[in-house]
């Protein structure tokens, strides 16, 4: 009996471990200084946005933090993507920090999954359809705002398109 238990509690944390305990790389030995660099790097920053997506919204979590402190420097410094964060589209997130990071993790998954699309609004519908699931699973909804509730019926509802640029 003891023995069951024990395999028993060995494979929860071990189930419990790759379910939460995803590991980032050491993104502190990355550097971020030249065109190359940038582009070398898009591996990691895949690894990073699954990581995000893998993992609870969690303020407490440092190496979340550390996760969302890289992506914002390789989108503002990467040569070959532009993202656009527009008011239009931020403004449903912009209340809390997270669901921003999540948002713009989500944008960059968007573009480096679809290189070559490149017109604004396709890239934040494209975007917004990956977040939205991911925080209406994850993140505390009673901080959600009537227009991020919304935002989320209408994409629900097949009408995200018609919603954000009537």
């Amino acid at each position: 009996m003891r023995k069951t238990i024990l395999v028993f509690f060995l494979l929860f944390s071990i189930k419990a471990g790759s379910a939460y305990g995803q590991e980032l790389p050491n993104l502190k030995s990355i550097k971020l200084n030249s065109q190359a660099s940038y582009k070398h790097a898009e591996p990691t920053v895949s690894k990073v946005i699954d990581y995000l997506f893998k993992n609870p919204i969690d303020k407490r979590n440092k190496s979340r933090s550390n996760a969302g402190q890289f992506l914002v420097n390789w989108m503002n410094g990467t040569p070959d993507y532009i993202f656009y964060l527009e008011e239009k589209e931020t403004s449903f997130f912009n209340t809390d920090s997270d669901l921003l990071l999540m948002y713009m993790a989500a944008l960059t998954k968007f573009s480096l999954e679809h290189p070559t699309e490149k017109e604004k609004q396709t890239q934040a519908l494209g975007a917004i359809n990956l977040v939205l699931p991911y925080l209406y699973q994850q993140s505390d909804k009673k901080t959600w705002t009537k227009e991020l509730w919304q935002l989320y019926d209408a994409s629900k509802n097949g009408r995200l398109k018609e919603f954000l640029y009537p």
